[in-house]
């Protein structure tokens, strides 16, 4: 009989301990896991879904498929964004303007990926 409940007893702890990490990898789940900052600054005057950017640094918020640019907290402008990626990683952060200096894509150190904004 003290050989069956010490038995018992050690299959509950074991059984006990590997439910543990289970456990703990249950907490809830980011929102939305898509949500990327970056930081980026603009050395020039650019035009961005018709609002002029000042020349500055701004938080670049990506939430899915848009793009907001935000400087001290407010957000200055969104507009719609997609991914593209490159065969190279960046060397340094960059900016592409159309001839009408209007903001078209950003590269981002270290990242193989460009935001291509509309």
């Amino acid at each position: 009989m003290l050989l069956y409940k010490v038995t018992r007893s050690a299959i509950l702890c074991a059984v006990a301990l590997m439910a543990l990490p289970l456990l703990a990898s249950a907490r809830p789940k980011a929102t939305n896991p898509q949500v990327e900052k970056q930081s980026i600054v603009l050395d020039a005057p650019a035009t961005l879904n018709g609002t002029t950017l000042k020349p500055g640094k701004y938080e670049v918020v990506i939430d899915g498929n848009q793009v907001k640019f935000e400087q001290d907290g407010q957000t200055v402008v969104q507009a719609p964004c997609d991914w593209k990626t490159m065969p190279f990683k960046s060397q340094y952060d960059s900016t592409t303007y159309s001839a009408q200096h209007v903001l078209q894509e950003l590269e981002f150190e270290g990242s193989n990926k460009a935001l291509e904004v509309m």
